[in-house]
């Protein structure tokens, strides 16, 4: 990697930041549903909506971005939404009402999730050639963060510490991620051009382009799907159907981001030799065996490694979408990731719900749903890779 190329990965850590900080805070509440739940005096499947909340929060905060950055400046927008996240997570932690927890967490939800779409469109936009690589390496961060969170949650727990010093923590970050784009902002504002911004029609001229991008919002909408269910459910899971501790049960989550941590670093490279649609076959098979492994067998053991391959085997796949996405629409990619997350959120918006419901009948069912899930999202792999030998072939 030359150094003009290693100093352009080094100015996206900002955004790299964006993606720890998301999914920092996404986790936070997933190995300790049981003990927020005790606290409002709900069961763990009605606390788990929050994600919902978050997730419906995060969509509604994409659209809005979309349409302000093409009246306002970008980064002008997500230095205010930063300001705006620290009330937030301060009435996370004061308040006793299950209701506003619940709003808070929407609010929460609009807010990161601009965070999170500027980081993935400033990577895209930035000067790595490779987008495959760049995605991979900043989801890469977003994997620490989710393997983080967990760990500190349930050992704060173990400690008989409060929960809400959790929100504390993330107020930290926060700041920490608020002044480093502050100073990356300052060095490249008198490097930035004006972008161009593209109609909405002209953005969906191509027939051919439509179709792809209608490929890629399926298979990015099946697999939140199945990564929704398997990170906000997987712990409460393990602790009421296989009887795990709060220890246990939080490691088999670290070890399904310690796959993905992994994972996304192996691809980032690999994504210099493979092409993303063979990397997304790979990953497929990999993810359903990890599923299985982790889902059916009584050994723990065989449980921890089935976690792990289901970490390596979804680590890619968001990136690759998001990249591809990027590349077919080119400019217009704002409005194409818009589109991807809007719809990969609102699915797993709807998750925990579906979660509350199969729960009541089976706890086991409500995690092969994950597995239903991925069954489907190879099935448009396939499709969408024959596909693109069609828009070669033209």
């Amino acid at each position: 990697m030359e150094n003009n190329n290693l100093k352009n990965y080094l100015m996206e850590f900002p955004n790299y930041l964006s993606m720890f900080l998301f999914s920092f805070f996404m986790m936070l509440t997933s190995p300790i549903l049981l003990d927020i739940s005790k606290y409002f005096n709900v069961p763990p499947e009605n606390m788990n909506l929050i994600i919902t909340f978050f997730l419906i929060g995060e969509a509604t905060g994409i659209l809005a971005l979309m349409f302000l950055s093409r009246k306002f400046d970008r980064s002008n927008i997500v230095i205010w939404i930063y300001i705006l996240v620290i009330p937030t997570l301060v009435g996370l932690i004061l308040t006793s009402s299950l209701t506003l927890f619940y709003i808070l967490y929407f609010i929460s939800g609009c807010l990161f999730g601009i965070i999170f779409m500027n980081g993935n469109l400033s990577m895209l936009e930035g000067k790595v050639k490779n987008k495959d690589s760049i995605i991979n390496l900043g989801h890469g961060f977003f994997a620490i963060g989710a393997l983080t969170s967990p760990f500190i949650a349930s050992s704060l727990i173990n400690r008989q510490m409060n929960w809400r010093i959790l929100y504390i923590i993330a107020i930290g970050l926060v700041l920490i991620s608020f002044i480093s784009h502050l100073l990356v902002n300052k060095k490249q504002a008198s490097s930035l051009k004006a972008k161009e911004i593209i109609p909405i029609r002209e953005t969906f001229r191509y027939r051919s382009k439509n179709i792809y991008m209608m490929f890629t919002a399926i298979m990015m909408l099946f697999y939140v799907m199945s990564e929704v269910t398997i990170f906000s459910w997987a712990p409460t899971f393990f602790r009421v159907e296989k009887l795990f501790d709060l220890y246990s049960a939080s490691i088999i989550v670290s070890v399904f981001w310690i796959g993905i941590l992994i994972g996304r670093l192996i691809i980032s490279f690999l994504s210099y030799k493979f092409k993303a649609g063979n990397l997304l076959m790979a990953l497929s098979i990999i993810s359903l065996i990890g599923l299985i492994l982790t889902i059916f067998p009584v050994s723990q053991k065989i449980n921890f490694i089935g976690a792990g391959l289901i970490g390596l085997g979804f680590s890619g796949i968001p990136p690759l979408l998001i990249s591809s996405s990027g590349r077919i629409f080119g400019s217009g990619r704002d409005l194409s990731l818009t589109i991807l997350f809007v719809v990969g959120s609102t699915s797993g918006s709807i998750i925990p719900f579906i979660i509350s419901l199969l729960a009541d009948y089976s706890f086991l069912f409500s995690m092969v749903i994950a597995i239903i899930f991925m069954v489907i999202f190879f099935i448009f792999v396939i499709i969408r890779k024959n596909y693109r030998k069609t828009l070669k072939a033209k």
